[in-house]
């Protein structure tokens, strides 16, 4: 029963409640601020309910004095909270975007304009107390969502702290005469609920090299990827160039002059090299004359580009791939170049190339962060080293002194007994027949021929006597030779490519054989032919199995060749992403599963029961030998590229194949995981009996486990015979080897 006026009136006299609401908020506000800032959204939602329960006083009210009493509470409370709430978000909105900040928490008042029309609207029909008494809840929601503010508001404070501080830390470099281009401060990243890095600081000054080495797993990529803007930091503070950049998104930072070459999967498969080529330069398009230039530059680097322009860049090999990969970021003019896995998959002549070429950017003043499994590598381009382990930085300093620390280079995944004496033999031959360039023991340059009759491959009565009829399924005999695999005649072309050039060989029972040459020289072709994975032009391919009868696989699919006892790796890892570790290795022993019943699956009978416990038993024994117990529960496209390999191994062991196709298995390996990986392939083959074929870069590694090495290039085989025999023949030195030791010798020790 208050008139209009009269209720201007009391709205006047009520004023005076925002002042005192004002002068009470704000040094409660200094005092939480000093106690803790989790404390201020706590006390924002308790003033929240003690509105809520005004409103709902309010509505109910019996008299107009206690209506009064408690409009003046809601007033004062509404006031009281403004300079606590600005407070807080002056201290969690970073200064470059503060402005923005108060703009969008401005933007909190809408839901509130269309609440009040909608309260308005009812209260005609439903009462005004009644549409008043609507507003408790909508206070009661507010303090629910302002005080779960408060499990964020310290790491939030965290943050902005923390970006000012490293923002401050470089200004102070500067003025010191320290150019500091990126400097990471307590980064942390999470995929889902799983940390990956904790609290890694990482510096880097401007045209300096630095080496980012560390085991498999360890965060080297995931480190590489937070800078790039590829993932957001879950903490820390990222500067480039005195400008923060923590959460800057992926194509601003490109913009900025950063730029990542990613290992193993950088280009598009889909387009041709020339179109990779030209995507490359699209933050540059209006810079014709550089992009002509640079393209022209890449092309003289990697000849093999150019020949294969108008090729779709899925058909390249790995390596060709990853030369393209640097050849577009090279096109990009990087400030930061950041080099994820150099040398993966590529030819030590071509590893050697590339670091030249590394060396010419520095001097041209790019700063380049380098990502390295090879310490041997590493050390000859870079004298800074960072080595992670477990996502924390391990080691700070001098790339050398990483030599002196054991404690610090140590095989995680595979127990290598034996392995550094094995690689180191295997690097000191391999190192001194290139560096010698010494001719063979007759004095004439072994050929293929002659490393076939040393061995007796080319005895007829050592070879497959099989032959195929003119038609039909292909007819079976026993063996009657220790031979387990023979390729006669492979060819295959891609267009006018030459993948494959009549390619003959034979593999005896227990024997590993390694294949070397230049990238796109045939090698994983020969493979995909010989696992079925690859239509073949023409030739035969034959194999013993472990019925003593001899099968024709030529025309066979790839999956009975696998029945048949065929193992195949692959450079990439191709594992079911979906998947753990643990269902991963369980698939890979499908062929083991003692009941294969649908029914009876459905029905999970007993017999179903037991056979699915082997199984898993088995698993276990796999998992436990390959040491991946920290990797059980994880997906497998969570894991490294070196974490796939150790995976792919052990469902390669799972499948207990009588003939073996390694395809660069120490790809993405961490160098003492490629040291302790000879022994285990040795083991392989003396538990299994089988037969191992083996593409490697690493030659230390493939000397210290070959009987016999086969080099191929063009398609061809140049050259074969042990591996001492391979590596002193001129052919191979000139097309793949090159001069770089560093690069040849990329596991064992450098002495």
């Amino acid at each position: 029963h208050v008139g209009t006026a009269d209720r201007g009136y009391l709205a006047a006299a009520l004023a005076p409640a925002q002042l005192i609401g004002l002068l009470i908020g704000t040094p409660i506000a200094t005092r939480l601020l000093a106690r803790g800032p989790a404390l201020i959204p706590r006390f924002v939602a308790g003033v929240s309910l003690v509105v809520a329960a005004a409103w709902a006083g309010f509505a109910l009210s019996p008299t107009l004095p206690i209506a009064i009493a408690l409009n003046a509470v809601l007033i004062a409370g509404a006031v009281l909270v403004t300079p606590v709430v600005f407070v807080a978000l002056s201290l969690t909105i970073p200064p470059k975007v503060r402005s923005f900040g108060y703009a969008t928490a401005a933007l909190w008042f809408l839901p509130g304009v269309v609440i009040y029309g909608v309260i308005g609207a009812l209260a005609d029909s439903i009462g005004l107390r009644t549409a008043v008494l609507l507003n408790a809840p909508i206070f009661l929601i507010g303090a629910a969502m302002i005080a779960a503010a408060g499990l964020e508001i310290d790491n939030d404070i965290r943050r902005v702290w923390g970006q000012a501080a490293a923002q401050s830390e470089v200004l102070y470099e500067r003025r010191q005469g320290r150019v500091k281009l990126l400097l990471c401060r307590n980064i942390s990243v999470k995929y889902d609920n799983v940390q990956v890095l904790f609290n890694v600081d990482f510096d880097i000054d401007e045209g300096e090299i630095v080496a980012l080495l560390g085991t498999n797993g360890a965060g080297k990529s995931t480190l590489l990827k937070a800078v790039a803007g590829l993932v957001e930091p879950s903490d820390g503070s990222i500067i480039f160039d005195g400008r923060d950049m923590t959460y800057t998104p992926a194509n601003e930072t490109a913009g900025r002059g950063v730029t990542m070459v990613p290992g193993g999967q950088g280009v598009f498969p889909a387009l041709t090299v020339r179109e990779n080529l030209s995507l490359a330069g699209w933050l540059h398009r209006k810079e014709k004359q550089h992009i002509r230039d640079a393209t022209d530059h890449v092309l003289e680097l990697f000849p093999v580009l150019r020949e294969r322009l108008d090729q779709a860049a899925g058909n390249l090999s790995g390596g060709q791939q990853q030369m393209l990969t640097l050849g577009m970021a090279f096109i990009e003019k990087p400030r930061l170049l950041m080099i994820d896995e150099l040398s993966l998959g590529l030819a030590p002549a071509v590893v050697g190339q590339l670091l030249g070429i590394v060396r010419e950017l520095r001097d041209a003043g790019t700063t380049i962060i380098l990502v390295e499994q090879s310490v041997n590598v590493a050390l000859t381009v870079a004298e800074t080293a960072y080595f992670m382990e477990k996502g924390e930085i391990r080691f700070h300093g001098p790339t050398a002194e990483l030599l002196e620390r054991p404690d610090v280079l140590r095989s995680v995944f595979l127990e290598g007994a034996g392995a550094k004496e094995a690689l180191s033999n295997g690097a000191e031959r391999a190192v001194a027949s290139v560096h010698d360039r010494a001719p063979a023991p007759n004095g004439d340059p072994p050929t293929a021929e002659s490393g076939s009759r040393e061995r007796g491959q080319g005895d007829p009565e050592h070879r497959i006597q099989a032959e195929r009829g003119p038609s039909g399924p292909a007819p079976r005999a026993k063996s009657g030779s220790d031979d387990r695999l023979e390729v006669r005649g492979l060819r295959k072309r891609y267009g006018g490519v030459v993948a494959l050039d009549d390619v003959s060989l034979t593999v005896k029972a227990g024997e590993i054989v390694g294949f070397i040459g230049p990238n796109g020289a045939g090698k994983t072709s020969l493979f995909d032919a010989i696992s079925g994975f690859l239509p073949i032009d023409g030739g035969r391919i034959l194999m013993a199995a472990n019925d003593g009868e001899i099968y024709d696989l030529t025309e066979r699919p790839a999956q009975i060749r696998s029945r048949l006892g065929l193992g195949r790796s692959f450079q990439d890892g191709r594992l079911f992403p979906a998947l753990t570790v643990r269902e991963t290795i369980a698939v890979a022993l499908e062929c083991s599963v003692g009941v294969k019943d649908p029914i009876a699956a459905a029905l999970y009978l007993p017999a179903v029961i037991d056979s699915e416990a082997a199984v898993y038993e088995r698993v276990e024994q796999l998992i436990e030998f390959m040491n991946l117990g920290a990797f059980r529960d994880k997906f497998t496209n969570e894991l490294s590229t070196g974490s796939r390999r150790i995976v792919d191994l052990a469902c390669i062991l799972a499948h207990q194949p009588t003939v073996l196709l390694l395809d660069e298995p120490s790809s993405g390996i961490a160098q003492r995981e490629s040291e302790a990986l000879g022994p285990l392939m040795l083991k392989i083959r003396d538990q299994l009996g089988a037969s191992v074929l083996v593409i490697e870069h690493d030659l230390p590694l493939l000397s210290s486990v070959s009987d016999r090495m086969i080099a191929m290039d063009l398609g061809a085989v140049i050259a074969q015979g042990s591996p001492e025999e391979v590596v002193h023949d001129p052919r191979v030195v000139a097309s793949y080897l090159g001069d770089n030791q560093a690069a040849i010798a990329r596991s064992g020790d450098r002495t």
